[in-house]
């Protein structure tokens, strides 16, 4: 055989070849002699043969079969065992056992021992305070080194937690921790956290990686999103009455998947969501509103007046300053119930658009007045929908009741899929409260036997959805 071999790189081509069969019986060492893998590293054929002598290339050879993802945690606490066992230098046991992971595909490098030397062996001192020093030194490199190996990473960096350390390497690491400190307080220094600052810097360093491939993804996923809602932006017309701009309906399913990524994005970096999907909706939008005053104005130019030359000037004028009264009365009814609607008061918004749309009598595009009033209507309620789903969020049931009764019995009769809305969520609310008296009773139990400040008025908003509920009120009777 000419090619010249190291001891890792043997392996591996054993392996490659024969499969990993051979690491189990001594055959192996007496292979790679042929292989001329101990030319640089004499000492290393004594450790393998002794490793495989001993039945620990069984336990690798089994731990690599048996133990799913974590076969590095495995073979490092063979390792460990062997090396307690042994009076070998435990950097030619280090590389021993470096190489058969090499072979088996588990690392893609090794580090090399320090000494070329034949002798393998520990040299014993008779001093043990000598040894300290290297036993430290060592340790800690070992410590350091387990922390790599023994990390779990994840598959997907995106969506998967971050990198942890199971169980099993928990355990590895505490027991190299203990001899870490054992040894550190015997040489009188004080550096207790040195094993604890070392593990939450290689976490924290993979948190960060974590962190900034996500930021990178959701920067783009930004991009992406604007440039969808610029594509799926349908802009006023300029060749009829325009309505503001909005969204293209069979692009509404995209922008709503998309958006829910980016929040998602927003979870895994551990930051809370800002709302950016809908300020930025708005922001698009915003150049493209219609004031009803200029839909107006465009009504007067586009019907009123070619109807005045064909009909006589006369006659349409007239009729025309008649409605022209009857619109200024709807737009004084419109601007109220806008008014109610940006204060956030919904209920008497849509009964001022439901008024508007009523009491309007001209005779000049009736049924697009009282539409257009109805479909603000609708508008209306849609945003109250929103703010019923906010105070969900933040448990403000009192406040949900009172949005949902404030809603004209007029309006809901002629909307039986709202008034069906309204009906779910109140069931909905009902079933909540069954579910939370066990946190109230929570809070109690933690509490001393009574509620906190914020737990009474939770207690509070329960009792506005439930009323007649036995346990709220056996508990707001014991807190009075």
């Amino acid at each position: 055989m000419n090619k010249k071999y190291q001891l890792h790189t043997g392996i591996k081509d054993i392996i490659q070849t024969n499969g990993t069969e051979p690491i189990r019986t001594v055959q192996l060492a007496n292979i790679l002699a042929d292989y001329s893998a101990y030319d640089e590293y004499p000492a290393t054929k004594v450790v393998l043969k002794d490793v495989l002598t001993t039945g620990y290339g069984q336990r690798i050879y089994n731990a690599f079969n048996e133990s799913g993802k974590i076969y590095l945690a495995e073979i490092e606490m063979i390792k460990q065992d062997y090396s307690k066992k042994s009076k070998f230098k435990k950097d030619v046991v280090n590389y021993v056992f470096d190489s058969i992971c090499y072979g088996l595909g588990l690392k893609t490098a090794v580090k090399e021992p320090s000494s070329n030397s034949f002798d393998p062996y520990i040299n014993e001192s008779d001093n043990i305070l000598d040894k300290l020093p290297g036993m430290l030194a060592e340790l800690k490199k070992e410590y350091d080194e387990a922390l790599k190996s023994l990390l779990v990473l994840p598959k997907d960096i995106i969506w998967d937690a971050v990198a942890y350390y199971p169980a099993s390497a928990e355990n590895q690491l505490y027991l190299i921790e203990g001899k870490i400190h054992v040894i550190s307080n015997q040489l009188g220094i004080n550096d207790n956290n040195w094993c604890k600052n070392l593990k939450e810097k290689t976490l924290n360093s993979h948190r960060q990686r974590k962190v900034n491939t996500v930021k990178e993804v959701l920067d783009a996923k930004k991009i992406d999103f604007t440039n969808l809602l610029n594509t799926a932006l349908v802009k006023p017309s300029a060749s009829y009455i325009s309505k503001s701009g909005h969204y293209a309906s069979d692009k509404l399913s995209d922008i709503e998947k998309m958006e829910s990524e980016i929040k998602g994005l927003y979870g895994e970096m551990g930051v809370k969501y800002d709302d950016w999907c809908k300020t930025e909706k708005d922001r698009i939008l915003s150049s493209y509103i219609v004031s009803d005053s200029s839909r107006f104005r465009q009504m007067l130019l586009k019907i009123a007046m070619p109807a005045a030359m064909f009909c006589g000037v006369g006659y349409y004028g007239g009729t025309y300053a008649v409605s022209t009264d009857e619109i200024n009365v709807y737009e004084q009814r419109m601007k109220a119930a806008d008014g109610y609607l940006a204060n956030g008061n919904y209920g008497k918004a849509i009964a001022g658009f439901i008024q508007a749309s009523n009491l309007y009598d001209g005779s000049f595009r009736t049924s697009s007045y009282k539409e257009g009033a109805l479909s603000q209507a609708d508008v209306c309620f849609a945003k109250m929908q929103d703010q019923v789903t906010s105070l969900i969020d933040r448990k403000q049931y009192g406040q949900i009741l009172a949005l949902m009764n404030s809603i004209p019995t007029e309006y809901l009769a002629a909307n039986q899929n709202k008034s069906d809305w309204i009906e779910k969520t109140k069931i909905d609310l009902q079933n909540t409260v069954s579910e939370e008296v066990d946190q109230l009773a929570e809070i109690i139990s933690f509490n001393g036997g009574h509620l906190t400040e914020d737990g009474k008025k939770y207690l509070d908003q329960l009792l506005a959805v439930s009323p007649d509920n036995y346990w709220l009120n056996l508990i707001k009777t014991k807190e009075k």
